[in-house]
């Protein structure tokens, strides 16, 4: 084997040729931009957020709702069409009421997630 010395040097070498490549230079960069992320610019908020708005209330906007909805938010599901808010606000009472059945919740939590759920049409607007 090579003394300590020698692999000291073989290491140095071969860590300045991999620190120069593209990878490295992508990696560091990642590495900071997710540093850089995790500092707040603006200062801490000036007041909770209460109330979220879901524009869509297909697949992925009733689930974002039912999770806002879940954590105590106070949820706006909007829609273009009526037909589309009544299939989200379904599609979130059918969820909830699983979770009823396999009694990892109670009705009454249910119907309180369900009273935080607000939904709205375009066909309201006008």
């Amino acid at each position: 084997g090579a003394s300590k010395d020698e692999a000291l040097e073989y290491e140095a070498q071969r860590f300045s040729e991999l620190a120069a490549t593209n990878e490295s230079a992508s990696l560091i960069g990642i590495f900071n931009g997710m540093t850089a992320m995790k500092k707040s610019k603006f200062g801490d908020p000036v007041m909770d957020t209460k109330t979220v708005a879901v524009l869509g209330a297909g697949l992925m906007g009733a689930g974002i709702a039912q999770v806002s909805a879940e954590k105590g938010f106070k949820v706006v599901l909007k829609d273009k069409f009526p037909a589309g808010v009544a299939k989200g606000e379904g599609y979130i009472n059918g969820n909830l009421g699983k979770k009823v059945k396999r009694r990892r919740m109670t009705k009454y939590e249910k119907d309180r997630i369900m009273a935080n759920v607000v939904g709205v049409s375009d066909d309201d607007a006008s």
